[in-house]
């Protein structure tokens, strides 16, 4: 009878390890790529070693995640679906890795409920299908907690090292395992002191790309908003991703089955749980000081510590199923959401493109808000960055004014262009501002830039056709 147990558990966690890659890989191409994806785009867009010379002025993370994307796309193409693809295989992969961490801390059940959680984590999803590194990231966290947990350092060495190689913020799970595999293992065992040895010097190898990367302020965006908004975002969407229909009966229904786990938990917990509170709280607490990157994407990979303890807890109690399962469905649901929902996806460059579609009539310039979208339209529709002195004048028939943005306001009546007929396109994901001329039109630089659906926000002025 118990091995019969055991097999119904080794199956539901085999089914969500199925169900969470097809989720993650039947929908690759649904959503437009946006602009961080755009610049991963661009990068492998170069040569291998100009792909590298880019990375310090181009991004604020370390290569790892660029140098496997590189070969990647040489082989299954640049697209959406062939740049995201492998940070699928990374997402699927770690369902595995999270599940393995359960069995050995809890047995084949608690294993089924942290693979189904992890499978059915609609922030994992979403990382899962973006050509970035935060999949990567939190594979290979999860894979430093699997090392310890098995007595492999130097398994847990190599995770670390590639795991910081991937995001700074990897820092967060490695320093605290470090400090705990030296304090048990460091005096006693050469090759746990070796690997905590190795592991400093692969963090201090990326110390000065951090240092130039830095320098960029790539990352000011992050406290363009409040510190406390930001701060009570981070649960909400480690339980049901991002925007999506319905998010507020989701989040609480996400929620009491979360809390109605926690007394399931037991002092041997305490590991995981101090280190979800360093990797949250510690940026947190960073960011009160002035050293502010509290964002969700940043403290992902507490993502893996927090769906191992569902499942431990999930174990331990009657109604540990229901409740996981009540948690799984709220993340299926906002999935699906997202899916079918155009306003609560990626910024819809695609969508945008498509509407302006092929210049008909020569020449046209493309007004672009934000000011740094135009390299995600550019994925979509052929334009080149116009430059010019303000005082220049450019002669077109046509000029196309856009702003990407959620929940835009619906433009009354467009700027007035003197020669220009302007007609209004307003969706759930972009507007469009198209002003055309029975005859070309000398029109100033300047005067473009004023035609910004954005006042004061910067616009990208762009040739197409």
């Amino acid at each position: 009878m118990a091995g019969r147990r055991r097999d119904v558990w080794w199956w539901g966690a085999a089914l969500a390890v199925l169900a969470g890659a097809v989720a993650r890989f039947a929908t690759l191409g649904v959503q437009s790529m946006w602009l961080d994806e755009a610049i991963t785009h661009r990068l492998m867009a170069r040569s291998f070693s100009g792909m590298l010379s880019a990375l310090p002025h181009s991004e604020s993370t370390p290569p790892l995640y660029y140098v496997l994307e590189w070969p990647w796309v040489r082989v299954f193409g640049a697209g959406a679906v062939g740049m995201r693809s492998l940070s699928a295989v990374f997402g699927t992969l770690t369902i595995i890795v999270v599940a393995a961490i359960a069995r050995r801390l809890g047995g084949m059940r608690a294993a089924c409920g942290a693979a189904a959680l992890a499978a059915a984590s609609p922030l994992l999803i979403w990382y899962s299908q973006e050509a970035r590194a935060y999949a990567l990231v939190v594979l290979l966290c999860a894979l430093t907690v699997l090392c310890l947990l098995r007595g492999d350092w130097r398994g847990f060495a190599i995770a670390a090292v590639l795991a910081l190689a991937t995001h700074y913020f990897a820092i967060f799970v490695v320093v605290p395992e470090l400090a705990w595999l030296a304090w048990r293992h460091g005096r006693r065992s050469r090759t746990a002191a070796l690997a905590v040895g190795a592991v400093f010097l692969g963090g201090a190898a990326l110390l000065p790309l951090a240092i130039v990367q830095a320098s960029g302020d790539r990352a000011r965006f992050i406290s363009a908003t409040s510190l406390g908004s930001r701060a009570v975002a981070v649960p909400k969407q480690f339980l049901i991703g991002y925007a999506t229909p319905y998010a507020t009966p989701l989040t609480i229904v996400a929620a009491l089955a979360a809390v109605a786990l926690v007394p399931a938990l037991r002092r041997r917990d305490g590991h995981m749980l101090v280190l979800v509170a360093i990797v949250v709280g510690v940026p947190l607490a960073l960011a009160v000081v002035g050293v502010d990157y509290v964002i969700t994407r940043n403290v992902i990979m507490a993502m893996a510590p927090l769906v191992v303890l569902g499942g431990l807890a999930s174990a331990r109690t009657r109604a540990g199923g229901w409740l996981v399962a009540a948690i799984c469905a709220a993340g299926v649901v906002a999935f699906v959401g997202v899916e079918t929902t155009a306003a609560d996806q990626r910024d819809d460059w695609r969508g945008v493109a498509e509407a302006i579609g092929p210049a008909t009539v020569g020449p046209r310039a493309l007004v672009v808000n934000p000011s740094d979208g135009p390299p995600a339209l550019e994925l979509y529709l052929p334009a080149h960055r116009l430059v010019f002195p303000a005082s220049s004048t450019i002669a077109i028939r046509e000029v196309d004014v856009l702003d990407v943005a959620r929940d835009a306001p619906d433009p009354t009546s467009a700027a007035p262009l003197a020669g220009f007929t302007a007609t209004v396109i307003h969706t759930s994901t972009y507007t469009l501002v198209r002003y055309v001329a029975p005859a070309p039109e000398p029109v100033f630089y300047s005067t473009l830039g004023h035609l910004s659906l954005l006042p004061g926000a910067g616009a990208g002025v762009l040739a197409n056709g």
